[in-house]
């Protein structure tokens, strides 16, 4: 399939009713109460043409007319405004989307989205944690400690009633990868698994470069939110020399009030953090270099080799000799 046919396909299975009432009457779905709100449990996924399915990971369309009612369900749901607008309400809370936004909603988080109109094309994209525990997270959040948090904040049991929210204004990009990634979904060849999973690991890490994180449970808590990409980001940049008493000079926090945010939020240590950056890095260069690891541990920042190799051995589980023959097979 191109992109130039997804339009009228979706255009096609949009035109699918769905009777909301005669599937909780048909499945008979648990009430839970989260946060006082009466919600249904949908544990089960349907695909594109309104039928069950077991897949770990499912991409369906919200039918125009059709209110879904508040529900939680255990995986993590995407929702994609591929055309018009659509309002998605979590737990009170209403959040309009326009055209190329897209919203990410943790498992087992109260939400539903409301009726659409007929231009509207809203795409939902399921998630299940088995798919995200899986090698896709190894090649997402590797390199990236921004990403790990982001994906960490979705899976980590610390963490509910959350959702990262991307408005995504004038940014086409995403929507492209949107449209590639559906359309091999959609009309599957040879190599169609891995080939979604790559679209998979470029849209999450393009989000990353657009995070705008929202959702949490006060505007105070939005703003620390908001401010921990760009501690994280300071930490990627600077991993080489990066100390606590310099980032929090930097951002205007006492050092102490800095590290329990960073701690809160992601549930590492400043030094954490700044090892797992540096780990990352040296990972990378093992992988694609043939610099002597020696050079390695000093240009991410190491002057102990023992201490090099014990940090990446506590990580990885080897060696880093180990782990570039073992990359190099």
């Amino acid at each position: 399939m191109e992109t130039s046919e997804l339009h009228d396909f979706l255009l096609d299975q949009s035109k699918l009713a769905v009777d909301w009432e005669e599937i909780k009457e048909r499945l008979q779905p648990k009430v839970l109460t989260i946060n006082g709100i009466p919600v249904f449990l949908f544990d089960l996924i349907f695909n594109i043409a309104n039928q069950l399915i077991d897949d770990q990971l499912v991409i369906s369309l919200q039918r125009p007319f059709a209110t879904v009612p508040m529900h939680v369900h255990p995986y993590i749901e995407l929702v994609y405004v591929y055309q018009g607008t659509c309002t998605v309400q979590i737990n009170e809370q209403p959040i309009e989307l326009a055209q190329g936004a897209m919203i990410l909603i943790d498992k087992m988080t109260p939400h539903t989205v409301l009726e659409t109109r007929p231009g509207d094309m809203v795409i939902d994209m399921k998630l299940r944690h088995d798919y995200l525990s899986s090698s896709f997270l190894n090649r997402l959040t590797g390199k990236s400690i921004i990403s790990q948090f982001l994906i960490n904040s979705m899976i980590d049991k610390r963490r509910t009633n959350q959702f990262l929210y991307f408005p995504l204004d004038g940014v086409k990009k995403t929507g492209q990868i949107m449209e590639q990634l559906m359309c091999e979904y959609f009309d599957r060849g040879v190599c169609s698994h891995d080939i979604i999973n790559s679209y998979l690991v470029i849209l999450f890490t393009e989000l990353v470069r657009h995070a705008d994180i929202r959702g949490a449970a006060s505007p105070g808590r939005r703003q620390e939110d908001a401010s921990i990409i760009d501690f994280l980001r300071y930490i990627e940049e600077r991993y080489r020399d990066c100390s606590l008493v310099e980032m929090a000079a930097q951002f205007k926090f006492h050092p102490n009030a800095l590290s329990a945010i960073l701690k809160r939020a992601t549930g590492k240590s400043f030094k954490d953090l700044l090892q797992l950056q540096r780990l990352n890095k040296a990972a990378l260069y093992l992988k694609n270099t043939g610099m002597p690891i020696t050079d390695i541990a000093e240009e991410v920042g190491y002057s102990s080799m023992s201490f090099f190799h014990k940090k990446f051995k506590e990580v990885f589980g080897e060696t880093p000799s180990e782990y570039r023959n073992r990359k190099g097979e």
